[in-house]
């Protein structure tokens, strides 16, 4: 069911989440969030996990004195929602298949997970209309970028 929900809980339940983690790895996360007041059309229990799933990677993947970003921006009917990271990226030939169920970058990583949490991010962003797409600078900067339609 969707609803109008405001992205800054969103961000809010996502960092309240990670922090602690966060803190224990020493990433700072960081929200940058033009206007509280922007709203999304979703439904809320979904788009939170999708949310979830990134920042929870991105955690992952960051070393300590990095950062993870949570972002969005609003122009016209469409939004965006951001989660970038200063980890160490993903290669330009693993960035199509990432969202591949049971894709994993790094097969000899297990703790990486079951290779299934980007591919549920594609499919509850699909199920709301939008896309999802990752953009990698290999030891600077990662970006899963969710776009929405209101």
């Amino acid at each position: 069911v969707t609803e109008e929900v405001p992205v800054a809980e969103l961000f809010d339940r996502v960092v309240a989440r990670h922090e602690h983690a966060a803190q224990e790895k020493q990433v700072t996360i960081e929200v940058r969030l033009p206007d509280e007041e922007m709203l999304i059309v979703a439904d809320p229990r979904r788009m939170e996990q999708a949310l979830q799933n990134l920042a929870s990677n991105a955690l992952r993947h960051t070393p300590a004195g990095g950062r993870v970003t949570l972002g969005a921006e609003q122009h016209g009917r469409r939004t965006w929602l951001r989660v970038a990271d200063t980890g160490r990226g993903i290669p330009a030939e693993h960035l199509p298949h990432i969202f591949d169920r049971f894709y994993k970058a790094d097969p000899s990583r297990a703790e990486t997970g079951s290779g299934l949490g980007l591919s549920i991010v594609k499919a509850i962003v699909e199920r709301h209309g939008g896309t999802v797409s990752a953009q990698s600078v290999p030891g600077v900067e990662t970006t899963f970028e969710i776009e929405l339609s209101r």
